[in-house]
């Protein structure tokens, strides 16, 4: 027995330190040993991100936010508390940030306290949370009243993800809750969430965070942290982050882990794999240059970096609109970049010509809608920098246009000489017998009033030649006339910061066989060019000539619009035939008689009736056969 027991007490023994211990006073020594190593290590500091850490607590620290944040601080003050809000906005902007600043400030809570905000503010995932049975839990917990403060607020997060079950459970609590209950929604999708539960809430729309904002908070985050960062990088972080400023501060996180204590734009836009800005000014000065092959040589620089070349032409877009914002100081406001990009901008814009930026533009816009259909995406880029090339030889060969050279970009007008009423009338004479072949010039009467509707942007004296009486037919439907020095369409846009000044205006004396010998060299001019169609439709139409006006007849609306299309060519190829700015281009409808219309242009129902008319018992023939008329 003795044995035994000695045995069993040897067992039950163990050793600490080369000293024998009874086996339950090892396990607690043990035990101790074990807790005590994560004690330890919580003493240690923990990273935390920039996102958490430099969350906003209460209402100045929210960026970007003032309208919304300005307004749940009044209703505060005013205790003005509905029963339910909806925030809604992207991703990243302070949705659930303001949410639980608003819980705070209703029950007036300390920030640095959190034991009484996690008594009275419940958070909700509705992701994860979207069933019936979650939201009933809701319902019956809203009856309780809250322990401290006077409101318990319910988030609800990512709300639009909840079933459609769940949003009729929800409705009645929503509609009519306990008055001690407000419910904060939030979602990034608005239009998922259900009309019914829409017509509930106070609904505020969260905008995204402007860049310059984001700027602003990265610099005083590098300030705190004791950070060297150029406001360029920061920049760079903001636009990628596209307006969200939790991914914004996370690509500033992984920056900093990266480079250390000192961002510079270099290595900020190499990490972001972003493209500088100054690849694009090298594009632009290449294609001003008509450098093709430099032009195509820094495109293969740019895709032997990894670059995706939609890429590329997507931010060539950006850097032309950019150029096009700089032309004018109004508009300068309008571009996302740093001042010393701003001036880059400006000084580029300078030496680039205004319908230059406009036809890139729409090139650039066609490349970007066409890339993912194209089977040789490489090459149609390669094409769209040909092109940009392309337009500066173009407009060597054809110059500008006196009202953009004018100064089109600005909302002010060139002045407008008047015209000398007193100046003398030369007596009418006769003129030469017609063209051999059309068009035909006649000429109006000196005393035949002007068409009602002209533009006419430049008017001055101008001694009228010889004309001929103007045939008293067609003056049929008006359309309005087309101004020889017409402006741009863009003259609607905002004024240039320098406008130059325009060209002197040409005045020399016109004669109806000079008129008549520049559109028949412009009607060649198109027949040469293969368009058969507009030659056919200049060649049918009636010229007529009166001192300062030239009238073009056409028989139908058809014509009408095919030679609005080359309004602006006719307009400067006439006045630089002539050189005379002051000439009018009026476009009429002529009216023809009933007995003569052709029917080429009518429907067959025109045609029926007009059948009719000339043979009545015609309609009495389809009555009796019981015909319909189709179309």
């Amino acid at each position: 027995m003795g044995g035994k027991s000695t045995d069993k007490n040897l067992k039950n023994q163990g050793f600490i330190r080369g000293k024998p211990v009874h086996k339950a006073v090892w396990r607690c020594t043990r035990m101790r040993a074990i807790f005590a190593q994560p004690m330890e290590a919580a003493q240690q500091p923990q990273y935390t991100v920039s996102a958490r850490k430099y969350r906003p607590q209460h209402w100045d620290a929210v960026v970007g936010q003032d309208s919304i944040t300005r307004t749940l601080k009044q209703a505060i003050e005013q205790e003005q508390i509905a029963q339910a809000y909806l925030f809604c906005g992207p991703r990243g902007v302070g949705k659930t940030t303001s949410a639980r600043i608003f819980a705070r400030a209703i029950n007036g809570f300390d920030t640095d306290v959190q034991e009484d905000y996690a008594f009275n503010v419940f958070e909700l995932d509705a992701a994860s949370n979207n069933k019936v049975e979650d939201i009933r839990s809701i319902v019956d917990q809203v009856r309780i009243p809250p322990q401290q403060g006077q409101y318990k607020v319910y988030i609800i997060d990512e709300v639009h993800m909840l079933s459609q079950a769940a949003f009729n459970a929800f409705l009645k609590t929503l509609e009519e809750p306990p008055p001690h209950a407000v419910f904060i929604l939030a979602t990034t999708e608005k239009h998922k969430i259900l009309p019914t539960i829409l017509s509930r809430c106070q609904i505020f729309d969260f905008h995204r965070i402007t860049v310059p904002d984001m700027v602003e908070h990265l610099k005083s985050i590098c300030q705190k942290e004791e950070i060297a960062a150029e406001e360029a990088a920061l920049h760079v972080v903001a636009v990628k982050a596209d307006g969200a400023l939790r991914d914004a501060l996370s690509i500033f996180d992984q920056l900093v882990a990266f480079a250390g204590k000192s961002l510079d734009y270099a290595t900020v836009a190499d990490h972001l794999h972003v493209l500088d800005q100054q690849t694009y000014f090298d594009v632009i000065d290449a294609v001003q240059a008509a450098e093709v092959a430099k032009a195509l040589l820094i495109l293969d620089g740019i895709i032997s970096r990894g670059f995706d070349p939609h890429h590329f032409i997507t931010g060539l877009g950006t850097h032309l609109r950019n150029l096009l914002m700089s032309k004018d100081a109004s508009t300068v406001a309008l571009m996302e970049v740093t001042d010393d990009v701003k001036a880059q901008f400006s000084a580029q814009s300078a030496n680039v010509n205004l319908r230059f930026l406009v036809h890139a533009l729409d090139a650039v816009n066609q490349a970007d809608v066409q890339y993912k259909g194209s089977n040789h995406q490489r090459l149609l880029v390669e094409l769209t920098l040909m092109q940009l090339a392309s337009l500066t030889e173009a407009e060597k060969k054809k110059p500008e246009l006196t009202p953009i050279e004018a100064g089109a970009w600005s909302t002010d007008t060139p002045p407008i000489k008047a015209v000398d009423a007193a100046a003398p009338a030369v007596p009418p004479a006769p003129m030469a017998t017609e063209a051999a072949s059309p068009p035909k010039l006649q000429s109006a009467p000196a005393s035949a009033p002007a068409p009602e509707s002209t533009l006419n942007t430049q008017s001055s004296t101008l001694v009228p030649n010889p004309v001929r009486q103007k045939p008293k037919a067609s003056t049929g439907q008006a359309i309005p006339s087309l101004g020889i020095a017409a402006p741009s369409t863009l003259m609607d846009l905002a004024k240039p910061v320098a406008v130059t000044e325009p060209a002197a205006i040409r005045e020399q004396a016109v004669t109806a066989e000079a008129v008549e010998k520049a559109w028949e060299s412009f009607v060649e001019a198109v027949k040469s060019e293969g368009q058969l169609n507009l030659h056919t439709t200049l060649k049918a139409t009636t010229l007529y000539f009166d001192a300062s006006t030239i009238t073009l007849t056409v028989l139908n609306s058809v014509q009408t619009e095919q030679i609005r299309e080359v309004q602006l060519r006719l307009n400067q190829y006439i006045a630089d035939q002539l050189k005379n700015d002051t000439l009018r281009l009026v476009v009429e409808m002529a009216e023809l008689e009933a007995s003569s219309a052709s029917t080429e242009f009518m429907n067959d129902r025109e045609r029926y009736e007009e059948m009719v008319q000339k043979n009545p018992t015609l309609d009495e023939l389809r009555k009796r056969l019981d015909l319909d008329l189709l179309g």
